[in-house]
């Protein structure tokens, strides 16, 4: 009987202790954790809109976002009947044997889809998968430099309007003509701060 009591009265001792850690914590998270980048800039598009825009995100990300270098050398572009598109056939394919730079927004300028209606294919047989790639122009804040590089074309730009921030977007680099970067601030995530803490078991009295 005192083995079974001196066992419930350590479990009850580190529950409590887990309890107050993560209230003193605010949970697993750090306060670091806790903050998120918010991206803002303006968006322009070849079909003629422009707005200022925030929380914006290339792929889902803010950082190391994969880009692969534009060759120099290169097919003719040729305009494909079947698919009713101009395409660039690709002797290699990018993801493998293309330079791959990881590009972070707080680095980024501009971003601009000077070709939207070009595909830069990648086929390694008449019947396996097409890979299919988009050309970007990036001009980097430091030093003003500009590089040409492949995206994945199925990649997105997310963001949010500024004027009406539940208003989200999804633009797809087709859509693009001109994404400028102009700062980033630290906002807190509403659903962390509002996450209610699981209250401790009352000490029962012996």
């Amino acid at each position: 009987m005192f083995m079974f009591n001196l066992i419930l009265i350590i479990a009850f001792s580190i529950n409590s202790i887990h309890c107050t850690s993560n209230w003193r914590s605010g949970g697993a998270g750090s306060s670091e954790e806790e903050k998120q980048l918010n991206f803002y800039g303006k968006l322009s598009t070849h079909q003629g809109q422009e707005e200022a825009i925030a929380h914006i995100l290339i792929d889902g990300k803010h950082k190391d976002i994969i880009m692969y270098d534009a060759p120099v050398k290169h097919a003719q572009q040729k305009f494909n009947e079947k698919t009713k598109q101009t395409e660039i056939k690709l002797d290699e394919n990018p993801i493998t044997d293309f330079v791959q730079t990881k590009i972070d927004l707080n680095a980024i300028s501009t971003l601009k889809v000077p070709n939207p209606n070009t595909v830069w294919i990648y086929q390694k047989e008449k019947k396996s998968h097409k890979i299919e790639f988009i050309l970007v122009t990036i001009t980097l804040k430091e030093g003003s430099a500009t590089k040409q590089y492949l995206l994945d074309r199925k990649m997105h730009i997310s963001c949010s309007a500024v004027d009406n921030g539940s208003e989200k977007k999804e633009v797809p680099l087709s859509a693009v003509d001109t994404l400028t970067l102009e700062g980033y601030s630290f906002a807190l995530e509403e659903e962390k701060t509002k996450a209610k803490k699981a209250p401790c078991p009352a000490k029962e009295n012996n």
